[in-house]
C-alpha cells in the first residue's frame, strides 16, 4: 500500500530530477549557442521555438535555471 506521504515524495523526487534535467539542457544550449550552434537547428533539437532559444541567448529564459 502507497501513503500519501511517499506519493508526495515521489512528487518531490521527481520535480528535483526534472529542475536538474532542466538546468543541464539549459546550460547546453548556452555552450551550442556559444559554440556556434545556430537557434534554428538548437529549436529542432530541444522541441523549443527559435524564439525561446533566442531569450535563452538573450539570458531573458526562464528564472533560476
Amino acid at each position: 500500500m502507497t501513503t500519501k506521504d511517499e506519493l508526495s515524495a515521489a512528487v518531490e523526487k521527481a520535480r528535483a530530477t526534472y529542475d536538474e534535467a532542466r538546468s543541464e539542457l539549459f546550460t547546453a544550449i548556452q555552450a551550442a549557442l556559444d559554440g556556434g550552434v545556430g537557434p534554428s537547428e538548437l529549436a529542432r533539437r530541444s522541441k523549443f521555438t527559435r524564439e525561446y532559444i533566442a531569450k535563452i541567448r538573450d539570458g531573458k529564459g526562464p528564472k533560476g535555471v
